[in-house]
């Protein structure tokens, strides 16, 4: 498991491509043949922060937005231009209840789906790991700041319908 206090290390993260020359962060590129209805659905969507929170007890925080949702880490979309960091502190703050800081960057995957022609579309993901700042773990103890999520739990392996997105499997230690 990465260190269990926030790091100042954690730095802010706009620009997550510049990260490929980081020998420190890993650096995932993976490419993908598919429709070019996949591609065109890819290109709409944005690219996302992750976090990983695990307790003490080494489960891992898996939440669903609502309740036709799978369990994921939480995530949160990230606009250009915007900070990957930023977005997934205020997201858990807001859908959790936790003030979280920082400890590493798990990774950046960088994802590429092409038609095997002239379409492509990219999109990035920073997974990071987190820790309440108070030190406590207690789901029923936090209060959201805006609109929570419908569901929020520890586990100490991943559920058979799990979401997993790029980064969950290094999360769980």
């Amino acid at each position: 498991m990465t260190t269990d206090t926030p790091s100042p290390e954690v730095e802010s993260i706009v620009d997550y491509e510049r990260l490929a020359a980081d020998d420190t962060i890993p650096y995932h590129e993976q490419r993908d043949v598919v429709d070019a209805a996949v591609v065109e659905q890819v290109r709409d969507l944005p690219d996302l922060a992750c976090v990983g929170i695990t307790n003490p007890a080494g489960e891992l925080l898996l939440r669903r937005q609502t309740d036709t949702c799978s369990w994921k880490l939480p995530v949160e979309n990230v606009a250009p231009d915007e900070e990957f960091t930023t977005a997934i502190v205020d997201h858990v703050r807001a859908t959790i209840g936790f003030e979280i800081g920082l400890t590493a960057i798990e990774g950046i995957w960088q994802v590429t789906e092409t038609d095997d022609g002239e379409q492509t579309a990219t999109r990035g993901f920073v997974t990071v790991r987190g820790v309440p700042l108070s030190g406590e773990y207690d789901l029923t103890a936090v209060e959201p700041t805006g609109e929570s999520v419908h569901a929020a739990e520890w586990f100490d392996e991943l559920p058979a319908d799990v979401d997993a997105v790029p980064g969950t499997d290094v999360c769980l230690d």
